[in-house]
């Protein structure tokens, strides 16, 4: 069973919705489920973070708490 959702939206964010669509060969609506179901869809933190796996590059020195503290936290060997 399908129900309507409204929601109010700015002309500027309905403009990029109508763009977005169009660009795409989609209705709005089309593509504001689409949009709805990829936001509300559970992913696990790893599918959502991979892309950043291994992007953190710290110096040798750790003297900075702060430095220290994500040296011993990254996952990274």
């Amino acid at each position: 069973m399908r129900a309507t959702l409204t929601i109010r939206a700015d002309e500027k964010l309905r403009a990029a919705l109508r763009k977005r669509a169009a660009i795409q060969g989609k209705t709005v609506s089309e593509l504001a489920r689409e949009i709805l179901n990829e936001a509300l869809e559970e992913r696990p933190m790893s599918s959502r973070t991979g892309h950043l796996r291994g992007q953190l590059d710290l110096p040798s020195d750790t003297s900075d708490p702060w430095r220290k503290q994500l040296r011993e936290r990254n996952w990274r060997p």
